[in-house]
C-alpha cells in the first residue's frame, strides 16, 4: 500500500483529515518520520499492521484508539476504548485548575477516565494531590498507567466509585469534573466516530444534567470555603449550571473555549 492509496481509502470513507491520518499511521506502523514522508516521492509498505490500521480508520475507529495515545494539554496519554478520548476543549478546565489551585492543595477529579485532567493538573502544579474517581475499572487501569508514566503515582489516589450511588467522603480544596453531560436526544445525533467510545462517558440523562444535579449539593460541602467546583459543560448548558448553582447557594462563572462556546462552569460559595 502506498501513502497515496491510503489517503484515497480514507478520503472515500469520509475520514475528516485523510492526509493527516494516513501520515500518522505510516509514521507509527512504518517507522517513518514526518520529514521522511515529505522528502520521499513514493512510499509503499506491505506491513499487515499498517494495512489493518488503515482499514480500522476507514471504518471510522478513532485515530487515537488505533495509535493507542492522545496528546492533551502538555502531556501524552495512553488511551483505550475503556476511556473517553481526551479533547482540546477539556484543556480549558485543566488550565483554570492549574492557575487557581494553591500549592499543596488536594482536589478531586470525578469521572476521571484516562486520568488526563488529574494528571495534567498534578504535572503542572506544585505539591498538589488528587483523588481520581471513575465507575469503570478499565478506565482506572489506564489512568494508573498514565499517572505512573509521569512519576505521579504517589500523588494520586484512584478509586472505583459509582457517583450516582456513592459519595467520596473527603475534604478537598476543589472538585474538577468532566462528567457525562450529553442528553439522550443529542447523543443520537453525534458523529459516528463517537460511538466507538464508551456511551456511559457521554450520557447525562434527558437534559444532560443528571451528574451536575447529583454532584453539586453533595460536593459543595467537601470543598474549602475559598475553593471551587469546576465542570466541563456543553455549549448550551450555561443556563442549566447557573440554575443549579443558584439552587445550591453558589455563584457560577462561565468560561468560554477558544471557539467562543461556553465550556467550563466554575461554582463557588456565595460570600456572606
Amino acid at each position: 500500500m502506498t501513502l497515496n492509496e491510503a489517503i484515497r481509502i480514507l478520503t472515500e470513507a469520509g475520514v475528516p483529515s485523510p492526509s493527516h491520518d494516513a501520515e500518522e499511521l505510516f509514521c507509527r506502523f512504518g517507522g517513518y518520520s514526518r520529514s521522511t514522508l515529505y522528502m520521499m516521492s513514493r512510499i509503499e509498505l506491505d506491513s499487515p499492521k499498517l494495512i489493518d490500521a488503515i482499514e480500522r480508520r476507514a471504518k471510522r475507529e478513532p485515530l487515537q484508539y488505533i495509535l493507542g495515545e492522545a496528546f492533551f494539554y502538555r502531556e501524552r496519554y495512553k488511551v483505550t476504548p475503556d476511556c473517553l478520548i481526551p479533547r482540546f476543549d477539556t484543556e480549558i478546565l485543566v488550565d483554570y485548575a492549574v492557575k487557581h489551585l494553591p500549592d499543596g492543595a488536594t482536589f478531586m477529579d470525578l469521572c476521571t477516565g484516562s486520568g488526563c485532567i488529574a494528571v495534567s493538573v498534578l504535572n503542572n502544579t506544585r505539591d498538589t494531590r488528587a483523588i481520581a474517581v471513575d465507575i469503570d475499572g478499565g478506565a482506572l487501569a489506564v489512568a494508573e498507567e498514565n499517572a505512573h508514566s509521569y512519576g505521579l503515582s504517589e500523588r494520586i489516589h484512584l478509586r472505583r466509585v459509582d457517583l450516582m450511588q456513592e459519595v467520596v467522603d473527603e475534604q478537598v480544596f476543589a472538585v474538577l469534573s468532566n462528567p457525562p453531560y450529553v442528553s439522550e436526544a443529542a447523543y443520537r445525533e453525534l458523529d459516528g466516530e463517537i460511538y466507538h467510545e464508551p456511551p456511559h462517558a457521554f450520557l447525562g440523562g434527558d437534559d444532560g444534567g443528571d451528574f451536575y444535579r447529583r454532584i453539586t449539593p453533595i460536593y459543595k460541602e467537601k470543598i474549602a470555603p475559598d475553593g471551587f467546583i469546576a465542570y466541563e459543560i456543553g455549549y448550551d448548558q450555561a443556563g442549566l449550571l447557573r440554575s443549579i448553582a443558584e439552587e445550591n447557594g453558589m455563584k457560577c462563572e462561565i468560561i468560554k473555549d477558544l471557539s467562543g462556546n461556553d465550556r467550563v462552569a466554575v461554582l463557588t460559595a456565595e460570600q456572606s
